[in-house]
């Protein structure tokens, strides 16, 4: 399908819409239905390759409610692995480690190479009778996981009969091919974890609906009236502006993407790439946000902000980057407060779904019709 630029929401009936009820962000079982049918099933980003930036670096994620491994390995490639030794089932690692020369299991210290082959099984012929080698690597070595890399980021498939990555993020690529990604640069990595269900905040990012209310700075530079509606059905949804014009010491003074027509540097789009990464798109850097359900009230963001080439990251744009950062930080924290007190009205008043705005809520109406639609789930 091509992408619509959604300017009028369809009036054609009287009858008001409705959207999920506080079950389906209160409830446990419809979180699991969630993780099972819907993150287990697509292409879910997990995090970026600056994660694990050297040789034998490795960080757990979970995924899924499901425990995976980021490795580096010798070649430079990011792999992605189950998150368990193939003797007993033993997690291999818990926290972020860096360098290592192999993955050592802690319960029997079966090692496995960075390739995720099995190179060492101690006395597992007997006290003093070790499978080496080849002897080792005709057992079972890591289980991988069917993953991808897009640029900086990382993305897997648990249940590896996903479209192939190419094909999923297609329709996005080209939208965004006047962008050369290839510049991208971490400048800065914050992580939160909020009081809210995951699908809380992939709606207040898709909602410009609050701007005149929630983010008076915000909207002030980027107002509610010049935001547009952007969606590729099924894969991304957001909202553009053709407008943006921060007023800080740092607007205009970073690096920007090359090339770039005139018209894009004062363009920003911010959408969700179906589930749970949002992404927005400046003329000087990129921000991710990586939304991880915890728990049916609470959820983790992982927020990424790239900037554009080398000059960009030095020393002496620190100030610069850090007032850039300082922007989307000041708003989170708005969303934030929002999006708790959501949650916790959810759990106690009995909210029913509410009254869509026809035309200001239809990407989150569209959202939730796609999540239904994976878990195989109607609401009453």
């Amino acid at each position: 399908m091509s992408t619509t630029e959604l300017n009028t929401a369809d009036n054609s009936s009287d009858q008001p819409v409705t959207g999920l009820p506080a079950s389906a962000y209160t409830d446990q079982a419809f979180l699991e239905l969630e993780q099972q049918k819907l993150f287990a099933q697509t292409w879910v980003c997990i995090g970026t390759i600056d994660d694990v930036p050297g040789t034998g670096d490795v960080r757990p994620v979970r995924v899924a409610a499901r425990e995976v491994l980021m490795v580096r390995d010798n070649g430079g490639e990011v792999r992605v692995f189950h998150n368990y030794c193939r003797h007993r089932g033993h997690p291999i690692v818990t926290e972020p480690v860096c360098g290592l020369k192999r993955l050592v299991c802690p319960y029997h210290a079966w090692a496995y190479d960075l390739d995720g082959t099995l190179k060492r099984a101690p006395h597992f012929d007997g006290a003093g009778e070790h499978r080496n080698g080849g002897a080792a690597a005709a057992l079972p070595g890591l289980k991988p996981v069917r993953s991808a890399t897009w640029h900086r980021l990382v993305f897997v498939n648990l249940s590896a009969d996903a479209q192939p990555f190419d094909a999923h993020i297609a329709p996005l690529a080209e939208r965004w091919s006047a962008y050369d990604f290839s510049h991208l640069r971490r400048g800065k990595s914050v992580t939160y974890e909020a009081a809210c269900n995951w699908k809380l905040a992939i709606e207040n990012f898709i909602d410009f609906y609050h701007l005149p209310a929630v983010h008076k700075g915000l909207n002030s530079y980027s107002s509610m009236q010049d935001h547009h509606f952007i969606r590729h059905d099924g894969v991304f949804f957001g909202e553009g502006n053709d407008h943006y014009d921060p007023k800080d010491d740092a607007a205009g003074r970073l690096p920007v993407f090359p090339g770039l027509a005139p018209e894009l540097n004062t363009k920003t789009e911010a959408l969700c790439l179906f589930p749970n990464l949002l992404i927005t798109v400046f003329n000087d850097n990129l921000r991710i946000i990586i939304v991880e359900p915890l728990e049916p009230g609470r959820c983790r963001e992982h927020i990424h902000v790239f900037f554009v080439g080398d000059e960009a990251v030095s020393a002496s744009l620190e100030g610069l980057r850090e007032t850039t950062v300082a922007r989307f930080i000041e708003f989170n924290d708005e969303d934030i407060e929002v999006i708790e007190a959501l949650q916790a009205a959810f759990t106690g008043n009995g909210f029913d779904g509410g009254c869509f705005s026809p035309y200001f809520d239809q990407n989150i109406h569209h959202f939730q019709g796609l999540v239904l639609d994976a878990i195989d789930q109607t609401v009453s």
